[in-house]
């Protein structure tokens, strides 16, 4: 796929573009970057930094119109217009959206609001010289992935220029891009939203060939934005808020080097932290934001294609990441050799083999896992029973590996015939495992 892509890079030009998109239910933004060039986030304003897009939808009344992000708050305080939230858990749940007596599908809704997203691209470039895109959600799961890839049919998009990947691995790219000196250490990103907070730390382990990346995620459901102008007391309000976060951070940075901490989201607007930030610039350093994970989006689709010497020789393993080299050992030209199917650190939803074989052996095959945390190589037998018997290396079968979740592969094995000699038998054969 990849070298089917650099192909297509070529045929665009040097001014081809990469977008990054950042998907919430809350909002949405659009990071983009032509090559050589940094990433820059779209605003819905020209000459206006209004990044965040409301992820929202309004109907106009008796009327087959329908507007997205602020335009549809608009509508709908107006009373001119039915309003849709929550795109994406409506996506997740299937159920269908009600309005104005008539059923949506709720993935379809969610392809209209991306597809009114991407048209306020073509007030920077054309969309014919889009590259790859790379759509950043909280939880990339199996559910997840798979509403992604209609949205992207119902689209129209090429899928092999669209690909998804979670908030913590954008974040990952985002600050590998960064000086030297902001990742020279861990790094800690903090993420406040109406779904409370997240803290991410990242260590790289730089004794392994590649190095490792890994990142381990705490979540705070019950630490909540605040809104301080709509209470009794806001300054006592404010200081319990701060000692609170401080604690947090206490419970997460003490006893680690730490290079930077990032602040993302709306929670973390006014100037209620303000002890807590004194605890974090106390050798280290802190940076407050909205678009990070877009940006880091953007580096992600960028990198696919145009790999920088920025993210050389590290892999990142984040908990949707596969952990375990699988592959097999084959004979060529008589000798026997270890192949390669599947790659640690790849996204397990992206981490797809298929390839042809003679068997040896008819009755089964093994395929060798081995997890990147240390444990023990293992051998995973795969049972071909009442496999045709032929002559010998006339048996061909067609392998396919494939991950259904970050810890669990299937592999099915299919009799291909051996040309005029032996038609196809129709037998298939499934095993599915855990690799760690």
């Amino acid at each position: 796929m990849i070298e089917g892509l650099k192909n297509v890079v070529g045929k665009l030009g040097r001014d081809r573009i990469y977008l990054g998109i950042d998907l919430t239910d809350e909002f949405s933004q659009i990071s983009y970057c032509v090559a050589g060039e940094e990433p820059k986030t779209l605003s819905l304003v020209a000459g206006v930094d209004r990044l965040c897009i409301p992820t929202l939808l309004a109907k106009r009344y008796g009327e087959s119109v329908w507007t997205y992000g602020e335009d549809a708050i608009t509508m709908s305080d107006a009373n001119e217009g039915f309003l849709v939230d929550r795109l994406l858990e409506r996506a997740r749940s299937g159920r269908a959206v009600e309005v104005e007596s008539s059923d949506y599908d709720p993935g379809d809704l969610l392809a209209l609001f991306l597809r009114k997203c991407l048209s306020r691209m073509t007030a920077v470039a054309p969309l014919e010289k889009v590259a790859a895109i790379v759509i950043s959600v909280e939880e990339p799961d199996e559910q997840m992935v798979r509403i992604l890839n209609q949205v992207v049919k119902t689209l129209r998009l090429k899928p092999e220029r669209v690909f998804f990947q979670s908030h913590a691995e954008s974040a990952y790219h985002y600050m590998l891009h960064q000086p030297m000196e902001l990742h020279a250490q861990d790094v800690c990103v903090c993420n406040l939203t109406s779904a409370g907070l997240s803290v991410m730390m990242y260590a790289q382990n730089i004794q392994t060939r590649p190095h490792v990346m890994i990142m381990e995620e705490l979540k705070y459901l019950e630490f909540l934005p605040e809104d301080f102008s709509a209470v009794r007391n806001p300054e006592v309000r404010k200081q319990k808020k701060d000692e609170q976060f401080r604690s947090i951070l206490y419970t997460s940075l003490e006893g680690r080097r730490v290079s930077v901490v990032y602040l993302l989201g709306d929670g973390f607007e006014g100037d209620w932290c303000q002890e807590s930030l004194r605890y974090i610039c106390t050798g280290r350093r802190a940076f407050r934001g909205n678009n990070l994970f877009s940006k880091g989006a953007c580096y992600s689709a960028r990198e696919r294609l145009e790999p920088s010497e920025a993210e050389k020789g590290i892999v990142f393993l984040g908990k949707d990441k596969l952990k375990a080299n699988i592959g097999m050992k084959v004979m060529r030209s008589g000798t026997e050799a270890y192949m390669a199917l599947l790659d640690a650190g790849r996204n397990w939803y992206d981490s797809i083999k298929e390839c042809d074989l003679l068997l040896e052996r008819e009755e089964r095959l093994e395929l060798i896992v081995t997890p990147l945390n240390g444990k023990n190589t293992r051998v995973i037998p795969v049972y071909l029973s009442s496999c045709p018997r032929r002559n010998r290396r006339a048996v061909r079968v067609h392998l396919e590996l494939k991950m259904l979740s970050e810890v669990k592969a299937v592999v099915t094995v299919t009799d291909m015939g051996f040309g005029e000699f032996f038609a196809p038998s129709g037998q298939q054969w499934e095993t599915e495992f855990r690799i760690i």
